[in-house]
């Protein structure tokens, strides 16, 4: 039986309308002392408020939420182009949550499609290995579930849920074999956060593949920082600075590429005579260059993840689903045949 406003109340020790001042944030004056009370109380019996009583009459939702973690990277805009448009074909309402990178900020997210009763939520990045982040998420899905809200990642999360996603373990295999097929036998790998799912088995891919041509696959060649072209700058300073020798570097996405790039002309190399650099994830396919020089990089299907995701939600697969979608390697100028 689902918890209601009366249940708070009387854990609380208040009227159900002083509840409800807090629950909707009215103005009204009521004292820290019981708003935290009430809080508290909310908390502990689970209570989730029902502020959708025109969809629930309907039997319809709010529509699907889709969460992104920065909606000016152009790895959210294709799959945000995928959601909106499949939903409007559907006639169906998508709204897109930016959660500015603050996880926190990600849970309140979760929170007010919860209690907006939304029909499903698109989580559109990977998650990260830390246990503690693993388990709120997953208790939050699992919650979404019991509401009828239908949840599908686009990465992994370290937990069980539907997903619609390329195969990162095969990127990180694509990319070493492409670079060693041209030639290159000392590969260097720069990654994003250290323990983001998703950079984890492309890193895991990468270093198999290696193994398996018995190349040496040393830490020593590995740096990591964001997924930003001041990361991608930074790892290439520290590559230059350890004094590592390599011919070709793997980016796990194509801003770390871009920022590479520009630390290795700004230390005076040419791209790619002398470095070879590969990207992931193709952003910059349609734009004309990247600084001067068109990059060589696996596109991901973005708008086709972003489909699929609606289609999953408006569908009657359960939360076993799963569907990989296929990569594709973009030949340009920024690696080279030794």
């Amino acid at each position: 039986m689902s918890v209601t406003i009366r249940d708070v109340a009387v854990r609380s020790g208040v009227s159900i309308a002083t509840v409800s001042r807090v629950v909707n944030h009215t103005g009204y004056p009521v004292s820290q002392e019981l708003q935290e009370k009430i809080l508290n109380s909310i908390k502990e019996l689970n209570y989730i408020p029902n502020r959708s009583a025109r969809a629930l009459k309907t039997n319809k939702g709010r529509g699907i939420a889709l969460i992104v973690r920065k909606i000016s990277d152009p790895y959210y805009c294709g799959i945000a182009d995928g959601v909106t448009e499949t939903a409007i074909k559907h006639d169906v309402v998508a709204s897109v949550f930016n959660s500015l990178q603050d996880t926190t900020l990600e849970m309140r997210f979760f929170q007010m499609i919860l209690e907006q009763q939304y029909d499903g939520v698109i989580i559109g990045g990977s998650g990260y290995s830390n246990k503690e982040s693993i388990s709120r998420e997953e208790k939050t899905v699992n919650m979404l579930r019991q509401q009828g809200c239908k949840a599908v990642a686009l990465g992994p999360q370290g937990f069980p849920i539907a997903v619609v996603s390329v195969d990162n373990l095969d990127v990180g295999m694509k990319g070493a074999e492409y670079l060693y097929n041209h030639g290159h036998r000392k590969i260097a790998f720069f990654g994003g956060y250290k323990n983001h799912l998703a950079d984890g088995l492309r890193l895991q891919g990468f270093q198999e593949a290696l193994a398996s041509h018995d190349l040496e696959t040393t830490e020593t060649l590995v740096f990591n920082s964001d997924y930003s072209r001041r990361g991608g700058y930074e790892s290439c300073q520290n590559l230059l600075k350890s004094g590592q020798k390599c011919t070709a570097i793997f980016c796990s996405n194509d801003h770390i590429a871009r920022g590479a790039i520009r630390c290795l002309r700004d230390a005076g190399f040419q791209i790619p005579e002398d470095f070879s650099v590969m990207g992931t994830c193709g952003f910059y396919r349609n734009d004309d260059f990247v600084l001067g020089t068109p990059l060589t990089t696996i596109a991901f299907p973005f708008y086709d993840m972003g489909r699929c995701a609606v289609e999953y939600i408006l569908g009657d697969k359960n939360d076993t689903y799963r569907k990989i979608l296929p990569t594709e390697i973009i030949e340009d100028s920024t690696v080279k045949f030794l």
